[in-house]
């Protein structure tokens, strides 16, 4: 407790530095507080700002480059170059661009990709990118089909490199700072008063430091006018280099319109033998006339495309169903023959097997008629060899006896 009194006391204790008014510690300490924020954010907004702009001053000169070799190129081929079917007139070589957009590609290729702040950006751009089909003879022409800044827009470039959402509202939060300071002063001065008995006590250290207590808000309110007379230049210089680094991303590689599109699919049927009238009248005619129905030419090219390809869809189908109905009967006529004679060979093969079978059942009978009337006749020479061996012997012959036996004497 004896701490936090004499903390208390220290900071309710008027003084005067530098000439100025009295006022309390408190209000002396925040002063200096708030000049020393101001200054660090002012110190750390700069360096943010210059380092987020080191890559557009590294990458610009190269665009810049770029954009001002390629000069006229666009013009030349959107205005002289856009009556297509007007063909020069005989011995007049046309111009063509001496600008090739693969080679100026591959040069912003190598320079983005050296920079980590449009590397992934640069990425996702290069896949909105289209060539253009033209003949073997021309240069083909990169466009792009979404323009630079829904890619490189300002969250994904400058969001993690300078906080300019603090920045914005820094100055409110210094103007805050000072007024609770000023509070927080003017509270000190009230807790002193009190009473004693009919008289008020502490009144006149109230009265005397009364300016000083407002020495926050006054150096708060200044901190932040000042920082915004600094942030709000700082922060349009960093947004003019973002925007022109746009622009010229949108002049090397520009975005193909739809009705481009559907004017490069329009093929213009011109005979050769047509007379080319250049008279001012005629030439006048043909450009009212493809202002007018330049679209026309598309759309019925188009519809008749999708009527072709609608028919060969259907015929198609008509022949896949024709298929699918005449299989069967193509596949019963072309195996009648075959199932005729597998089944023939059948009926053949099973007769076989019957006869096969009655052969062996007679085949059977007979060995066993064998077997018994041999069995008879065994028995037969068994009874009479028991009567008389001379008998025996004249039933058998040929018959040796076996070696292993004693003849009998």
């Amino acid at each position: 407790m004896t701490g936090i009194s004499s903390l208390w006391e220290f900071l309710s204790r008027d003084e005067a530095f530098f000439g100025g008014p009295q006022s309390p510690m408190l209000s002396w300490i925040g002063s200096f507080g708030i000049v020393l924020f101001f200054l660090w954010h002012v110190i750390r907004l700069r360096i943010d700002v210059s380092r987020a702009q080191r890559p557009f001053h590294r990458v610009g000169p190269t665009l810049t480059a770029l954009a001002d070799e390629r000069g006229d190129v666009d013009r030349e081929r959107f205005t002289s170059h856009a009556l297509v079917g007007f063909a020069p007139p005989a011995g007049q070589v046309a111009s063509s661009p001496t600008r090739i957009d693969c080679d100026d590609l591959q040069i912003v290729e190598t320079s983005m990709q050296k920079e980590p702040m449009f590397r992934q950006p640069w990425a996702q751009f290069r896949k909105t990118l289209v060539l253009e089909h033209v003949p073997w003879f021309m240069e083909p022409r990169i466009f792009s089909t979404r323009r630079a800044e829904e890619i490189f827009t300002q969250d994904t470039l400058l969001s993690h490199r300078v906080n300019l959402a603090f920045y914005s509202q820094l100055p409110s939060l210094v103007t805050g700072i000072g007024l609770l300071l000023t509070f927080l002063a003017l509270f000190i001065g009230l807790s002193k008063l009190h009473m004693d008995g009919h008289d008020i006590a502490g009144i006149q250290g109230l009265i005397n430091g009364l300016a000083g207590k407002f020495l926050t808000s006054i150096v708060g309110l200044i901190a932040a006018n000042l920082f915004t007379l600094i942030e709000k230049p700082m922060v349009f210089r960093l947004m003019n280099e973002h925007h022109t680094f746009l622009s010229l991303i949108d002049k090397l590689f520009p975005r193909k319109t739809m009705e481009q599109m559907l004017e490069q699919l329009t093929p213009m049927r011109r005979s050769h033998g047509e007379p080319r009238r250049t008279s001012g009248g005629e030439f006048m005619s043909r450009i009212e006339g493809m202002g007018t129905d330049g679209l026309a030419g598309p759309i019925a090219e188009l519809t008749e495309a999708v009527r072709s390809l609608t028919k060969l869809k259907q015929g198609e189908q008509a022949t896949a169903q024709r298929t699918a109905t005449e299989l069967p009967r193509v596949i019963r006529e072309e195996f009648t023959t075959p199932m005729k004679v597998l089944n023939d060979s059948i009926h053949d093969l099973t007769a076989s097997l019957k006869d096969l079978r009655i052969d062996r059942t007679q085949t059977a009978a007979t060995l066993d008629d064998l077997m018994e009337r041999l069995t008879d006749r065994l028995a037969e020479q068994r009874t009479a060899s028991g009567l008389s061996r001379a008998e025996g012997r004249r039933f058998w012959p040929k018959r040796s006896v076996p070696s292993s036996q004693q003849p009998i004497a």
